[in-house]
């Protein structure tokens, strides 16, 4: 009997030993994700483009040409645009991204996600996005907020396609 007792004061203290080190582990070492003067922006929405060319009216010469399941009047390429973001943190740039809409023929939804880091304090936050080729190389949205940023605060900026606007939150 006393080399069982023997062996449980051994156990116990192993395992207390064991359960000392991750309760230690788990609440001492203090992590820090930002900081102390950072807040942090999250670039997070899915979004189709438009697409790279517009769609041709076929003739009615290219029509009778094709094959009588295919006689379609338009014929639309597939592939859609690049997206290019800009974020401007008092009209100074913070970053700029472009994404490439996914799939075989470049035809789906980009999902967009992007962090970054920008000090606390009152800043102006500027978001600007071309979904189209264009020729003068201006966005299509653009979206200004002038806020207070708190130190460890995090920010979310996605798109809402129903009002074809930003959303910072």
């Amino acid at each position: 009997m006393p080399r069982s007792l023997r062996e449980f004061g051994i156990q116990f203290i192993a395992y207390a030993m064991f359960f000392g080190v991750i309760f230690y582990l788990s609440s001492a070492p203090a992590y820090h994700y930002l900081k102390p003067d950072q807040a942090e922006v999250k670039l997070a929405f899915k979004h189709t483009s438009l697409r790279e060319q517009e769609c041709h009216k076929r003739t009615d010469e290219e029509l009778q040409k094709l094959p009588p399941n295919m006689r379609r009047p338009q014929d639309c390429p597939r592939k859609r645009a690049l997206i290019y973001i800009e974020l401007l943190l008092d009209d100074r740039f913070l970053a700029t991204r472009t994404f490439r809409p996914p799939g075989l023929s470049q035809d789906m939804a980009a999902h967009i996600y992007a962090k970054f880091t920008l000090p606390a304090g009152r800043h102006k936050l500027t978001v600007r996005m071309r979904d189209r080729v264009r020729a003068d190389g201006g966005f299509d949205y653009v979206e200004e907020v002038m806020r207070d940023w708190i130190p460890g605060q995090g920010i979310l900026i996605g798109f809402d396609e129903s009002k074809d606007r930003f959303v910072i939150e």
